[in-house]
């Protein structure tokens, strides 16, 4: 078969096909994680129409309906990045997808085989492997983070980590479109139907056996609260008097949430501001609250005790005393450029429970948080800093890591979400600070860790993904040269 596709096709169909992917685009790959399904047929048209149109209008379709729901994030883009980056990271995305169809259509056409159902998944998440090692923003890019509340589909990330969810997020709508390409071609249809139901009734299959086939064999109470966002100072000069009457109104949310049973009290990012001379003095307030109420404080606090000004994490035990003092290790490029990032997971024991602390960014990075399980924590504790408009969004991207390391995670954001989830993903109790007004909550989690495929052997699953392109490429061109 040449590389000239054998019928044309009108420009109302290309048209509709540009408009039903962009919007299917646009609506699935938003900040709520609500119309997840679409993402699963949004490549469908443009798959369908690359096989059915020139290279050149190719490019065009796929670029068009692509940035098309691309576009569902510039605003958030503009808010947390200014103008200039925000179009970069606008554009650059069609392009890439754009090159991915191009690449997709040369292999279908020229191999004109079934297994090139393949070619779509392994070309998009070679893409985002890549992505994900070299971004200064991790995973935060992924289209998996729009699957999050279709949790028994994300439970291949126990297997494969995020590119599991990629991978299968991109193979389905490929199986979509080359089963109605090859719809006249029964031996060909019948295989791409056969490993299409197979692979999607295996991955759904574990997903529900992997959540119902846990007993947890006990709870603990934690407690989460944020105070008006107005009351935090954010200042890189921070003033003691205002800093310890901050401290102070934390301290005082310390007793009721412990009357209310919460044994370990989470405070969200950078709440407090210690300065090297009185640093002491705001951490025997929080010190004494935890003593007096018996229980652990984590918070999140500007760290500028030392030289190097750090974004850190403190745990308090439940005598006042400080057993872990952790800086963040992923800064927010541009926003954080005044930190020095840490380098060591933050690891210490709660009443004899293997737990760790990590802050905010550090939870789009996998491969950081994957380090974490060497030391099997049975809970992690999250400070947060959210932007209102992606509360859902980053606090799901960072329950991600519960299902690919298998331990529950309890995470309090300022202008985001406070959640507690089990190592499924399942979010078992929320409440809202997006409004920037005070938020409080105490609910049961479950410490116990699970041993994950992910977490002993990583992303495996982009290795193989790049030496399967690799693969594709060469056999699609030494199949032209036989031609």
């Amino acid at each position: 078969m040449t590389e000239k596709t054998t019928t044309s096709i009108s420009k109302i169909w290309i048209i509709a096909g540009i408009i039903l992917s962009g919007l299917a685009w646009y609506i699935s790959d938003g900040l709520n994680g609500d119309f997840w399904y679409l993402m699963w047929v949004a490549p469908v048209p443009v798959l369908l129409l690359s096989l059915k149109t020139s290279a050149r209008q190719v490019f065009i379709i796929a670029f068009v309906a692509y940035l098309i729901g691309r576009l569902s994030w510039f605003s958030y883009l503009v808010t947390v990045a200014t103008l200039v980056p925000a179009i970069i990271i606008t554009l650059l995305p069609p392009l890439v997808f754009a090159v991915i169809i191009l690449g997709n259509r040369w292999c279908i056409i020229r191999l004109n085989a079934w297994y090139t159902v393949f070619v779509f998944p392994v070309f998009f998440t070679t893409f985002e492997y890549g992505l994900i090692k070299f971004s200064a923003d991790g995973t935060a890019a992924s289209i998996a983070y729009t699957q999050l509340n279709c949790l028994p589909f994300i439970q291949v990330a126990a297997i494969a980590g995020i590119l599991g969810v990629t991978f299968m997020l991109t193979f389905i709508p490929s199986a979509f479109a080359l089963a109605w390409h090859y719809r006249s071609e029964k031996l060909k249809l019948r295989y791409i139907s056969i490993t299409a139901v197979i692979l999607v009734a295996i991955i759904l299959g574990y997903g529900i056996f992997r959540m119902n086939d846990f007993i947890p064999k006990s709870h603990i109470k934690a407690g989460l609260a944020v105070l008006d966002e107005n009351i935090h100072t954010n200042s890189d000069n921070p003033d003691f008097k205002k800093e310890k009457q901050i401290a102070i109104a934390y301290a005082a949310l310390v007793k009721p949430l412990a009357t209310q049973g919460a044994q370990v009290v989470l405070f969200p990012e950078r709440v407090v501001g210690m300065g090297r001379p009185w640093a002491d003095s705001i951490t025997a307030i929080l010190g004494a609250a935890a003593k007096q109420n018996h229980v652990f404080i984590i918070a999140g606090y500007t760290n500028q005790k030392n030289e190097k000004e750090r974004n850190s994490g403190l745990v308090i035990d439940a005598d006042g005393k400080v057993v872990l003092d952790y800086n963040k290790a992923h800064l927010v490029v541009g926003l954080e450029r005044q930190f020095t990032p840490g380098n060591t997971p933050g690891i210490f024991k709660f009443n004899g429970l293997q737990s760790a602390l990590a802050v905010c960014k550090d939870l789009d990075f996998q491969d950081y948080i994957r380090r974490y399980s060497n030391d099997k924590p049975e809970i992690l504790y999250v400070p947060a800093w959210d932007f209102v408009v992606d509360d859902w969004l980053h606090c799901r991207m960072a329950i991600l890591r519960s299902v690919e390391n298998g331990f529950p995670m309890v995470r309090a954001a300022r202008r985001g979400r406070l959640t507690i989830n089990d190592q499924f993903g399942r979010v078992t109790s929320e409440a809202s600070s997006a409004n920037d007004k005070q938020a409080t909550l105490v609910g049961d989690v479950s410490p116990q860790h699970i041993d994950t495929f992910y977490a002993q052997y990583g992303n495996w699953l982009g290795a193989v993904c790049m030496l399967a392109t690799v693969g594709f490429i060469l056999i699609t061109f030494l199949h032209r040269n036989r031609d």
